[in-house]
């Protein structure tokens, strides 16, 4: 009878104790996207910003690359404008805008990016507004890498129209510094704690 009633105690004892020992809390850091990666993204607003870019294969210019996802139920949209965020001296190129159907995306990897140019240079981390038809603006935090490895041959924006190529020299991707220039707007943004 005693072995019966310390069973049913430790059984007991047991079921009360998997819910506290296999729990998270509310919110947790486990149902939450993850994306590990040397890009920016948000997902905040209807649109969402996956792997955000800009690739420089000189200094002052760049091409902003980025996938752009409308949610389901979202309605159909145009990504019409790119601006510099606080603090950033950047401007983008003119370009058609993006339309972005009802569940739809838009790599500008397979449509060539938008060319930028200002004060950046590898290392830094550029903020950036995103203007959509819809009347909706996105932020984020854009890292810049250099033209080298993964990214070689990515830097190939068409400039602004009336402007020539840059007179920079390219980076020498054997001794090209990916540290933060520490200018205003380009530091790195800070993890998000719980």
């Amino acid at each position: 009878m005693l072995l019966r009633r310390n069973t049913t105690l430790a059984l007991g004892a047991l079921v009360l104790t998997v819910p506290v020992l296999s729990s998270c809390g509310f919110n947790p850091a486990t149902d939450r996207v993850n994306t590990i990666s040397m890009s920016g993204n948000e997902r905040s607003g209807s649109v969402d910003v996956i792997g955000a870019v800009i690739v420089s294969e000189r200094a002052g210019s760049g091409t902003f690359l980025t996938t752009f996802s409308n949610n389901p139920g979202a309605e159909a949209t145009e990504i019409e404008s790119i601006s510099a965020g606080s603090g950033a001296a950047v401007e983008a190129a003119e370009f058609e805008p993006y339309a972005l159907a009802e569940g739809g995306l838009v790599s500008l990897l397979q449509d060539g990016g938008v060319r930028l140019t200002g004060d950046f240079d590898p290392g830094d981390f550029v903020p950036l507004t995103i203007g959509f038809s819809s009347g909706e603006q996105v932020s984020v935090t854009v890292p810049v890498v250099p033209a080298c490895d993964e990214y070689d041959g990515l830097d190939d924006a068409p400039q602004a129209a009336g402007t020539a190529p840059s007179d920079a020299e390219p980076y020498d991707c054997a001794g090209v510094s990916v540290e933060p220039h520490g200018t205003e707007g380009s530091e790195a943004p800070e993890a998000e704690t719980e």
